[in-house]
Formats: C-alpha cells, sequence, structure tokens
C-alpha cells in the first residue's frame, strides 16, 4: 500500500503557492491539507493538522522559515523552498529534508518521495555536504549562513564544536565532532587529532615537533593546531 503523506505549503507569494499546490497534485503520494502566506499562519496550520511535510520557503516578510522552525515543535520533515540558484543552501542544524529551486520541478519531486521512503536518522546523517555549499547555523546570539569553504577548523567543545571560519569569526553550535565528521567533504577536510578537524585548503606549513606530534599552521591563524601521531599519517596520504 502507497504511503500518503499530508503535506502544506508556506510562501508569501500566492502565486508561488498555487504553483508548488499545483505541480504537488500530480502525485497520489501527496496531499496538500494546507497552505500558509507568513509564520503566524503556519503556526496555527502546523498545530492544527501536523503535516508529514512542510515545503517552506526560506525568505519571508518579518519572520523568516527558520524563525518557524525556531519557534515552532514540528514533528513532520521540512523541505526548503528557496528562490536561490547559485549555491545550495544546506540547513545543517534543523537536518531539512531537501532543498528544492523555484520554480520546483515535478522531476525533483519524485527524487523528494524516493529520498523520503529510504529516510532514516542514519541516512540523514550520512548526507554529504558540497564544498561549494553554504550551511545555516546557529548559537544563541544569532543565526547565519555561512561557506563550506570558509572554514579553517572545527574543535570539539564536550557535546559542542567551536567553528573557526578564514575571517577569524570564531562560532560555537550543538554539533559534536563526529558528526561534522560524517557530514564534511573528505577531500577537503581531514581529522588531525581527536578534538581537531581542518581544512586542508587553509593549512599554510606543518612542522615537526616532539614525541612524534607536527604543529599544524593555518592561514592567517598565530597559534599552530597540535596535530597528533595517530593522525599524521592520514593527512601525509591526503597532501600525496
Amino acid at each position: 500500500m502507497q504511503t500518503k503523506y499530508r503535506a502544506i505549503v508556506v510562501d508569501d507569494e500566492r502565486l508561488a503557492r498555487l504553483k508548488l499546490i499545483r505541480t504537488l497534485s500530480k502525485f497520489d503520494s501527496i496531499d496538500v491539507v494546507g497552505e500558509a502566506y507568513d509564520v503566524p499562519s503556519a503556526k496555527s496550520i502546523i498545530d492544527k493538522v501536523a503535516p508529514d511535510i512542510i515545503f517552506l520557503d526560506i525568505q519571508m516578510p518579518k519572520l523568516s522559515g527558520f524563525d518557524l522552525i525556531e519557534q515552532t515543535t514540528i514533528e513532520g520533515r521540512v523541505v526548503f523552498v528557496t528562490a536561490f540558484d547559485n549555491f545550495a543552501l544546506r540547513a545543517f542544524d534543523v537536518n531539512a529534508l531537501d532543498y528544492l529551486v523555484k520554480p520546483v520541478q515535478e522531476e525533483r519531486i519524485e527524487k523528494l518521495l524516493e529520498k523520503l521512503s529510504k529516510d532514516t536518522p542514519h541516512n540523514c546523517a550520512s548526507n554529504k555536504l558540497n564544498y561549494d555549499d553554504k550551511i545555516f547555523v546557529s548559537d544563541n546570539k544569532f543565526m547565519k549562513f555561512i561557506a563550506i569553504r570558509d572554514i579553517t577548523s572545527i574543535h570539539s567543545i564536550g557535546n559542542y564544536s567551536k567553528i573557526h571560519l578564514k575571517d577569524n569569526e570564531n562560532i560555537l553550535v550543538y554539533k559534536s565532532l563526529k558528526e561534522w565528521e560524517l557530514k564534511l567533504p573528505v577531500n577537503k577536510f581531514c581529522r588531525i587529532h581527536r578534538t581537531t578537524i581542518v581544512n586542508i585548503d587553509h593549512i599554510e606549513k606543518i612542522e615537526k615537533w616532539f614525541n612524534y606530534s607536527y604543529r599544524v599552521y593555518i592561514n592567517k591563524v598565530e597559534n599552530p593546531i597540535m596535530m597528533s601521531k595517530r593522525y599524521s599519517g592520514i593527512i601525509r596520504n591526503r597532501f600525496s
């Protein structure tokens, strides 16, 4: 028996909502049970119908799609719908199921349904980010997009991790180093210590240190990062 997914569409543009609803109506496995034009109306519909899928626009007046996620308990899966077509948007912190670029094509909905049928927490964690992606991160002070290529290193701090960017900005997020390791592109990011991942594109030099350890110098960062003997062979293979 085919699974039937109850969906809502959230977008401030009426024509965009209608166009997406028309596209979704072509799929027997999707039943659009509501639509909303802003965050308050979306919260009301979510509370009433508890949808399985929320097709959510990112940029809306006053409050964004991310604000909706911050303010609402959502049991269903989030599919971001965006007008940005020059890079992939990845909402790492909110574990979005997919990211659709307007206008949404039927082929993308087919792929979405295929992904949804295979979706498990393990598969979600193993979806790799691309080097040209931008991801959405948040801490207790702000929410912002950052480019994967701008990350120079990530350091573990208990259940949190501190992201260092090339402009020397630091962001503390609630993500373990293991989660980052599963997500980041392996051809660019390498673990050099049990507490540290580095972007090899930002490495300036590596020098030998005591007890078969090494010091890794990052561009425009004064203090080097220690690399343990255990991981030194891995990064040498990357450079070779």
